[in-house]
This record gives structure tokens, C-alpha cells and sequence, in this order.
């Protein structure tokens, strides 16, 4: 029996041992509360190991089910009635608690934006616009690092879609490793590579659509703080500390990681690559334009008023009517099985809110973080360092934590002030972070591409430290700016 299987059999016995014995009817977590609770943790199980190599869907269904199942129960036995009319939920609502996730706006927000990773892809979009940067420097280590920044910037503005960024930008980066004649797993591979999937995952995250963890926040954020994870709100509150996040990455990799050797390439290699690309068609062109539509509208929100998962639907539109989509690409252009994943996980914090999870757990740690409070710099970085740590447990990007506790948003927002942005800074910084390979997976995904060429497990090490350095410096620098934008002594 392989290491998979025997992971999920551990987390399939502990949900089941959570189900039937019910160890903290003691301490308040109700019965219903219980069986929730072991569900999602035989549904992790099943996200972290993926026994058999089963899909997200596995998972995400048994969540679903299990939740339908438990509610149903409750219900028929009479012990759970609908407070606002003190009669028996019906089967609608107890199906609409369950599949919460993806009636959301997240879900249609993310679902046009995961096609347009896929146009920029099909339409070679996205290979014009890296050689387009790449060609426009003379090569160097440190010119190297500036143009992924850019590279990184141009696409997640034009895709949340981190999977198509890194299938743009890491084929890329694995030319100029050979292109410079650079061992496979070498220093200088894994300076070009871990540099290039940096670039491919953190600028995004400063603006709500850059990366798919803006629209997923937005949906773990309880029902009274959504208005605060506007476009406007998240660029304003964000998009600096995930700027300098950045920067100091690429700074710190170039001055502790570079090569000692000059760079072995010329400018005239990358404008080779670019000439062959040709004239830009007329698909590349609409895409190009519908998207810079797009993202000036996500950005003026506050003005127009047209919801974000609005705008990116009416850009899905364009694309399907113009064949950049054609009809069997509906269903191919797009992981269905990463969307399902995403839907059921943002479904998780109403569903533990439903079962009095939230209410049971919250008491566990609200006095600590109230007596961090009055600290803001304090409180940020005991919440950061707090939720990296989780997250060698917590493996699917640490969703079950933030579903946890998500709440304390209200809390610090009605008894300190805190924006609720700020906060789910912390939050970020742990969806982001990684020090083994296994604690990122788009990280996994980019080892399959580079079929594990690109660097040596302790290159990973090391460039997760230089994350981790990197945020938490970028913390200290963020916070005299929160308290000058009041974001940090709200009323609320």
C-alpha cells in the first residue's frame, strides 16, 4: 500500500471516529457540527492524497453529498428548523447550504476568467507578449529578473489563471536554461526557473483578478464584508505590499541565488523567437483588446457599478461569438474538475457557520487574537507565521483554515478597525507560501512541465525562504501605509 492511500485512510478513520464518537459534545461543538466536521476531513483525505490518483471531484463530491446527507437528517428528525420561520428547512434550502460555493459570484467570476488563460494561450497571445518583454533587454541575470517581473505583471493582468501562466512562462525559462548551456537542477537553472514561477504567482495577487486567490477570498469573506473585496478596495488596500512582496523576491534571488558566471545567451536569441511568431493575428488582437477592456472595467467598478463576474461573462461572450472559442472547446478550454474544487471549497465556511463550527472554534482563539489586536504589526505577523505553519497540514492552499476562520474578519473589522483586506492579507501570503514542493501545488504542476529539470528539492527550500523573508519584511514596510490610507482605524 503506497504512501497515498495510507494517508487517506488516516483522515477517512479520523472523520469517521469524529462522525460516530463525537469526542466534543463536551466542549459545545454540536452533533451536527460533528459529522460535518468529519466529512470535510475525509474530503481532505481525499484533496491532499488524491488516492489512485482520483480527481478534485472526488472530494468535492463527497463533501456535497455528505453535507446533503447530514443536513437531511437533522432535518427529518426534527431537530433542525429554519430560525426566520420555526418550521423544517426544505429540500431547496438544505440543497442550497450545501452547494453554497457555487451559487456565489466567485464561481462566475472564475469560470469566463479560466477561458481567458485559455485564449491567451490558443492564440499565442501570451508567448508574443514574454518575447515581446524578453527581446528588450539586453540578457543578464539581473535584466533576466526584471523582465519576468514585467512578463508576471502583463499576464495576470490579462488572466487570473496561474496554471496558464506557468505554462506560458516556464517552457520559456527551461529555453534559456538551455540555451545558456546550464546543468539541469543547477543553480543557475533553478535561478531562472524558481525566478520565473515566482513571477508567475505573486504579482497577480495585489488586484481581485490577478489570481484566482482574489475571487476565492471574496468567497471565503463572510456575508457583511464582501462590499469591503471590491476591485477598487482590493487594488487600493493590496496591490503595494504584493508589489513589494514581489520585488524583494526577485532582489533577494538575484543577490543570494544568481550564478557566478555571466549569462551565456543574446538579445538576438529571444528576438529570433519573437520574428517566428509572426504578424499578430485578428484573434490575438481581440483577445488582447476585449481583455484590456476587461481589466479597466474591473478596476473602475466603483464607478460603473457592473458586478466583476458580469463584465467577465460579457468578455466569454465575445470570445464564443468570435470562434476564439469554438463549441467543443466549451468543455475542454478549462479544468471543470479545479472549478468543482474551488466551488465546494469556498463553500466551506457557510456550511461550518451552518453547523455551529465557526461558533465552537472561534472561542478557541478570539482571546488571543483580541489581546494582538491593539498591535497591528504584532497581530499580522503572529497570523502569518501561524497560518504557514498550518499549512504542512493544511495542504489545499490551506482553504480549511481560512474557512475556519474566515470570521475573525467581522471581529477585527466591528471591535479594532481592522479593513477586512488586511486581514485576508495574511491569508494570501499563506495560500502563496511554500517550502516543500508538496505544500504549492501549482509548484507540482511546473516540476511535471520542466519533468523535474528545472531544480533540486533544496532550491525549493531556498526560494521559499526568500518568500517567506520577503513577506514578512514587506509586512513590517505595509503598515505605516494602512494606517495612512485608514484602513486600519476604521469605523465600523
Amino acid at each position: 500500500m503506497d504512501r497515498k492511500m495510507i494517508g487517506a485512510i488516516c483522515f477517512i478513520v479520523l472523520g469517521l471516529l469524529i462522525i460516530f464518537s463525537k469526542p466534543f459534545i463536551g466542549s459545545g461543538l454540536p452533533a451536527m457540527g460533528h459529522e460535518i466536521l468529519g466529512v470535510v476531513l475525509i474530503t481532505l483525505g481525499l484533496w491532499i492524497f488524491k488516492p489512485g490518483n482520483v480527481p478534485l471531484t472526488a472530494g468535492s463530491s463527497v463533501v456535497i453529498f455528505g453535507a446533503l446527507a447530514v443536513i437531511s437528517l437533522h432535518v427529518a428528525s426534527g431537530h433542525l428548523l429554519d430560525p426566520a420561520t420555526g418550521k423544517a428547512y426544505t429540500s431547496g434550502q438544505v440543497f442550497a447550504i450545501a452547494t453554497n460555493g457555487f451559487v456565489t459570484s466567485t464561481v462566475w467570476t472564475l469560470l469566463p476568467a479560466l477561458y481567458f488563460g485559455f485564449v491567451l494561450q490558443k492564440t499565442g497571445l501570451g508567448k508574443r507578449l514574454a518575447y515581446l518583454v524578453l527581446k528588450s533587454f539586453k540578457p543578464s541575470w539581473a535584466t533576466i529578473a526584471v523582465s519576468w517581473f514585467i512578463i508576471g505583471v502583463v499576464l495576470s493582468a490579462l488572466t487570473p489563471s496561474i496554471l496558464v501562466r506557468v505554462a506560458i512562462i516556464l517552457p520559456i525559462a527551461f529555453s534559456i536554461v538551455d540555451a545558456c548551456k546550464l546543468e539541469h537542477r543547477s543553480k543557475g537553472a533553478a535561478y531562472v526557473t524558481l525566478l520565473a514561477f515566482g513571477m508567475c504567482v505573486f504579482p497577480g495577487t495585489g488586484w481581485l483578478t490577478g489570481s484566482l486567490s482574489g475571487p476565492l477570498m471574496q468567497g471565503f469573506l463572510p456575508v457583511e464584508m464582501k462590499g469591503y473585496a471590491t476591485s477598487g478596495e482590493w487594488l487600493r488596500v493590496l496591490c503595494l505590499p504584493w508589489m513589494l512582496i514581489t520585488v524583494l523576491y526577485a532582489v533577494f534571488a538575484y543577490i543570494f541565488t544568481k550564478p557566478n558566471q555571466p549569462i551565456a545567451i543574446s538579445v538576438d536569441t529571444f528576438r529570433a523567437e519573437y520574428k517566428k511568431l509572426g504578424k499578430m493575428s485578428r484573434d490575438e488582437t481581440i483577445v488582447l483588446v476585449t481583455l484590456l477592456i476587461v481589466l479597466v472595467l474591473f478596476f473602475t467598478e466603483r464607478i460603473h457599478h457592473v458586478p466583476s463576474a458580469a463584465v467577465a461573462m460579457a468578455a466569454l461572450f465575445v470570445f464564443i461569438m468570435t470562434k476564439i472559442i469554438d463549441g467543443p472547446e466549451i468543455s475542454t478550454g478549462i479544468s471543470w474538475d479545479t472549478l468543482v474544487f474551488f466551488g465546494a471549497a469556498v463553500g466551506l465556511s457557510q456550511l461550518f457557520r451552518f453547523a455551529g463550527i465557526t461558533d465552537w472554534f472561534s472561542p478557541l482563539i478570539t482571546p488571543a487574537i483580541q489581546g494582538l489586536a491593539p498591535h497591528a504589526l504584532l497581530l499580522m505577523l503572529v497570523l502569518t507565521v501561524g497560518l504557514m505553519l498550518i499549512r504542512f497540514l493544511d495542504v489545499p492552499w490551506g482553504f480549511t483554515t481560512i474557512a475556519l476562520t474566515a470570521s475573525l474578519t467581522t471581529m477585527l473589522f466591528t471591535n479594532f478597525g481592522y479593513h477586512p483586506l488586511v486581514i485576508t492579507m495574511a491569508f494570501l501570503i499563506c495560500i502563496n507560501f511554500f517550502l516543500l514542493s508538496y505544500q504549492q501545488p501549482w509548484l507540482l504542476m511546473a516540476e511535471g512541465m520542466l519533468q523535474n529539470k528545472g531544480w533540486a528539492p533544496n532550491h525549493v527550500v531556498v526560494f521559499g525562504a526568500i518568500y517567506i523573508v520577503a513577506a514578512l519584511v514587506a509586512l513590517v514596510a505595509v503598515i505605516p501605509y494602512w494606517k495612512l490610507i485608514g484602513v486600519l482605524s476604521m469605523t465600523p
